[in-house]
């Protein structure tokens, strides 16, 4: 009788932590930092770029070709949770600066979604967030070296908490070359 409610026990704590990655490991600052994130890093050596996801992420498939095409990859944190890497090569014309190109974007957000609560974080980067019928989203864009590097993530509603946790630490954690 102990050994099944020890067992029980055990596997309700697991699924506590397994939804949309968990919580960080203990030990772990609650303020992440660029040394002390703790999850799985992903590393696109393509596009000279890292980031660390939360525990429990896992990408969707193996396919080096998608992954070219897109300059990253997708990853699944169960229970309709998804983080989207990607980017690509940026080729600006005539005045058009990285700064301008993040200028726009944050214009076109906010022209796709008048919900969207859209914040700049400095003259190459932003994020905005929103919720819809999928959930809370956000999307991070930051333009640097000729490239744009996005960021997206979808947790369900009832994560919010969680979502805006984890999305601080990627966005910390994000390293480009």
């Amino acid at each position: 009788m102990k050994k099944s409610l020890l067992f029980l026990l055990t596997i309700v704590t697991i699924a506590m932590f397994a939804s949309c990655g968990g919580d960080k490991k203990s030990g772990s600052s609650s303020d992440a930092s660029d040394e002390n994130i703790e999850g799985v890093k992903y590393e696109y050596k393509d596009f000279g770029y890292s980031v660390v996801l939360p525990e429990g992420f896992k990408q969707q498939n193996n396919d080096a070709e998608m992954e070219k095409e897109r300059g990253g990859k997708l990853f699944l944190g169960g229970e309709g949770c998804m983080i989207d890497m990607t980017a690509k090569e940026m080729n600006y014309i005539g005045d058009m600066t990285p700064e301008k190109s993040i200028e726009q974007s944050m214009e076109m957000t906010k022209a796709l979604n008048d919900s969207a609560d859209i914040k700049k974080i400095d003259d190459i980067s932003y994020v905005s967030k929103s919720l819809d019928q999928f959930g809370y989203r956000a999307h991070y864009e930051i333009q640097k070296n000729g490239k744009k590097f996005m960021i997206d993530v979808t947790y369900p509603e009832e994560k919010k908490d969680q979502f805006e946790k984890d999305l601080d630490a990627v966005i910390k954690s994000f390293k480009a070359e």
